[in-house]
């Protein structure tokens, strides 16, 4: 009897099997955060990362770049409450929203990373300006928004309007709670993508941690723990506990670890992702492609909202053992998105 990981690879295995005698297929995968999450929010979150999906893979479909369709299908999720970024983050301890973002281009290695950034719908796109435009990988605080005002940003006024009841709510549960940071349904959102060509981009996004300290910074930004891309390994977005995630760069773990042993990296997401709970604690979940266009998805949290789309099929789920195909026309996912 197989369990639901194994029949989540085999699945997997048997549709990236099924293309890889062709050339690299386009496939656009995201995630929507790896947690606990209630069922009367799995219709929200299986509407979001569908969504994004598609709206992702549309760009690739008319010949966008990786980098444009990671970039449209983060701002989809940054855009939708029920994901922890942008407009649906989760608050500090002090009631406000600070979000951390990164984006990496696997041909060039290029990177943009940002932290603490308040008042600004799509944190993922001023990251992309960070890589393309600032000369750095990495900026914050006072010049982060001195640049990106320079680059034309417009951050809202008055401030707070990124704030949600929902998270609100959430702030005061865990003011209420004993205050540990590893609850939660999570909502970091990510994109990773490849095109005909081979090119691999990935971006993730985040609010954080419900009730974290003013400053805090996790994984989401760091290029190696939350976000990494690579044309020769694969690309891979990263959601969970960030602090731990921090500890041991499992974004890159993963994708050389892969390379030096010849396995597939679905097989090594899964075993590294055990062996950091195990020795370290806590929960985290990824979603990536392989350097031949081979999914990947990972968690061992409870949740992940995840999708991707490749060529006319969408596949979607949020539970380790939920695996759900059809065509992106369907009249059945019409009515999810």
């Amino acid at each position: 009897m197989y369990s639901a990981g194994q029949l989540l690879f085999l699945i997997s295995f048997v549709i990236n099997l099924l293309h890889s005698s062709c050339a690299v297929e386009p496939v656009l995968i995201v995630h929507g955060g790896a947690g606990t999450v209630t069922e009367d929010r799995f219709p929200g979150k299986i509407r979001g990362v569908t969504l994004a999906a598609k709206v992702g893979y549309q760009v690739l479909a008319r010949n966008g770049s990786v980098l444009e369709a990671v970039e449209q299908a983060v701002r989809i999720m940054e855009a939708d409450r029920y994901f922890n970024a942008g407009y649906g983050s989760v608050l500090n301890a002090e009631g406000d929203v600070e979000m951390d973002a990164s984006i990496m281009d696997g041909a060039t290695k290029a990177t943009g990373s940002l932290s603490g950034v308040r008042d600004l719908l799509h944190p993922i796109s001023l990251a992309r300006a960070v890589m393309e435009h600032s000369g750095h990988n990495f900026l914050i605080g006072a010049g982060l928004r001195s640049f990106a005002l320079d680059r034309g940003f417009r951050f809202l006024e008055p401030p707070g309007q990124l704030v949600t009841q929902y998270a609100k709510d959430a702030l005061e549960d865990w003011k209420a709670s004993d205050q540990s940071y590893q609850s939660g349904e999570g909502g970091t959102v990510g994109a990773v993508a490849i095109d005909a060509n081979g090119h691999i981009a990935a971006a993730t996004s985040t609010g954080g941690l419900t009730g974290k300290r003013v400053g805090r910074v996790g994984d989401t930004p760091i290029i190696g723990s939350g976000t990494y891309a690579d044309n020769r390994l694969g690309g891979v977005s990263l959601t969970g506990d960030g602090d731990i995630i921090m500890k041991v760069c499992i974004a890159y773990d993963v994708l050389r670890t892969a390379e030096l042993t010849g396995r597939p990296v679905q097989l090594v997401a899964d075993e590294l992702l055990d062996t950091m709970s195990a020795e370290l604690g806590g929960t985290a979940g990824m979603v990536g492609v392989d350097s031949e266009g081979n999914v990947v998805v990972a968690h061992n949290s409870k949740h992940m909202s995840w999708a991707y789309q490749r060529g006319d099929t969408v596949a979607y789920g949020v539970s380790k053992d939920d695996f759900n195909l059809l065509p992106a026309s369907d009249s059945e996912f019409i009515s999810l998105v």
